[in-house]
């Protein structure tokens, strides 16, 4: 089973559920896309070559790929590129359509979150767990640490653009999304209805808000354990 860390975030996220995943007979391993987790961004950044990098550093045969926000996509093209790479994919809280406006601004957005913990991450860590009162003291450090690791070109590079129901439409192994309710979630209005309409059942209501992950790791675990083990 191969984990994709989000935008802005790195490997660390995944400090729960990986060694959950294992306790349950999974062997796990935590991709990290360029420009996170002190990887330079590089040149010629696209949603292919992101997918392509994760392929890349993590070759052998079939694996379950689960995925976070963008790691999700990534997850989700990669499967597209090479089904005899993956058994199925499960999207974690997946951004829909992402082009203009809406998406130049949530970008904007988490740079400014990077600026703000490079300034000062105790008071980052701080307004985190404020924010989330259900996580540990050790989720916020972790999302803090994935902002200092990233990248800085992150915060000026083009929004990378995809179609997420035209990937999940396209996708030759199966597919499940886990998705916070609406409030919150990067899958919203017709997204998360294109979406439902395709996975069908395979689509859980989880978590608080865009980190399902933290939110609730053990709803997470089990449902990515028994679709792992229905696909194979």
């Amino acid at each position: 089973m191969l984990l994709v860390h989000g935008m802005w975030s790195s490997a660390a996220t995944w400090w729960r559920v990986g060694p959950a995943l294992e306790s349950r007979g999974w062997q796990v391993e935590a991709a990290t896309l360029p420009g996170h987790g002190g990887r330079p961004v590089g040149e010629g950044r696209t949603l292919g070559s992101l997918a392509d990098d994760v392929r890349e550093h993590h070759p052998g045969g079939r694996r379950l790929l689960v995925g976070h926000s963008l790691g999700a996509v990534v997850a989700l093209e990669a499967a597209v590129a090479d089904p005899s790479w993956a058994a199925g994919v499960v999207l974690v809280d997946p951004p829909g359509r992402s082009a203009g406006r809406r998406t130049r601004s949530l970008g904007r957005g988490r740079a400014q979150d990077a600026a703000d913990a490079r300034a000062d991450p105790t008071a980052a860590v701080a307004a985190l767990l404020h924010g989330h009162p259900t996580w540990s003291r050790r989720d916020a450090r972790g999302v803090v640490q994935g902002l200092l690791q990233g990248d800085p070109a992150l915060a000026v590079l083009p929004p990378l653009a995809w179609d997420l129901a035209a990937l999940v439409a396209a996708c030759p192994v199966p597919v499940a999304v886990i998705a916070c309710p609406m409030g919150g979630s990067a899958l919203a209005g017709p997204d998360r209805e294109d979406v439902r309409r395709l996975v069908g059942g395979r689509l859980t209501e989880l978590g608080l808000g865009h980190h399902v992950h933290l939110d609730e790791p053990a709803g997470l675990v089990a449902v990515v354990d028994a679709f792992g083990r229905e696909v194979g």
